[in-house]
């Protein structure tokens, strides 16, 4: 039979040892001292009320292969293809998670094209946004029109609430663009959203490292932020304390913007 003393050694035998530690742990990546950098390449814009556009997006640094994705198609060759002019964001990923965004522009060849829009914010719970829209080419007068609404002549759109719309520009020919634009509340972090979590939610005995999260970092709120506007909503969040409504519909709006360190 085989001793204790024996069964001790095996244990600690040289291979056993070996055995447990010959799992390879790769380094560690930072996107940050090694990004993925974007260029444009190849460029055609559209002709009028024709989904001809195109172009190629260039990844370099990080960890390739790479993943191209836009918000109606992902490949590996960064080629976009029957594209209708217009604004879209592309996200190049690499093989580690890291990424980087650019927008392309495809334009109407000799027809309206949006040079700037501008918006302001809308306020929480209230509807003060304005979306002002500039524009060129084609044949004037314009018209102008959100979300598929009354077509008008003003540039301007005001009363609007919180979310995204999509503008449309109509020159005189009937030639049009569309764009995508996001009206945010307006809420800080800075403030109120910050003051708020560290006086009810990152004290002592909660989330201030005793309990997870640690919301004692801006980081770890915004790494948790649909987590916290679930959470108050339904009373959950912060334990043993009440937030008003206000507060509440606040970290919702800060949320919803995207929770920016703003």
């Amino acid at each position: 039979m085989t001793s204790i003393l024996q069964k001790l050694i095996l244990i600690a035998s040289p291979f056993f040892i070996l055995s447990c530690i010959s799992e390879q742990i790769g380094p560690e990546v930072d996107c940050v001292t090694s990004p993925v950098e974007i260029t444009i390449d190849q460029l055609v814009d559209a002709n009028c009320g024709a989904s001809d556009g195109s172009f190629l997006v260039i990844a370099d640094g990080g960890i390739g292969p790479y993943t191209f994705s836009s918000d109606f198609e992902s490949n590996s060759d960064g080629s976009f293809t029957q594209l209708a002019s217009g604004n879209y964001a592309i996200s190049v990923t690499d093989s580690v998670g890291c990424a980087s965004e650019i927008d392309v522009t495809i334009k109407n060849k000799g027809g309206v094209n949006l040079d700037e829009i501008v918006t302001t914010d809308s306020g929480c719970g209230t509807s003060q946004g304005s979306i002002d829209v500039t524009a060129s080419g084609g044949v004037e007068p314009y018209s102008y029109s959100l979300d598929g609404g009354s077509a008008q002549a003003s540039n301007t759109f005001a009363g609007l609430s919180h979310g995204s719309y999509d503008v449309v520009v109509e020159d005189a020919t009937g030639c049009e663009t569309t764009q995508s634009v996001n009206i945010l509340s307006g809420i800080s972090y800075q403030n109120p959203i910050k003051s708020i979590i560290e006086n009810n939610c990152a004290i002592s005995g909660c989330h201030n490292g005793s309990v997870s999260p640690d919301l004692r970092s801006f980081s770890s709120i915004q790494s948790n932020a649909d987590r916290i506007k679930a959470r108050t909503a339904n009373g959950s969040m912060p334990r043993g304390r009440t937030l008003t409504q206000t507060q509440i519909d606040q970290i919702a709006c800060w949320v919803d913007d995207g929770a920016p360190n703003n």
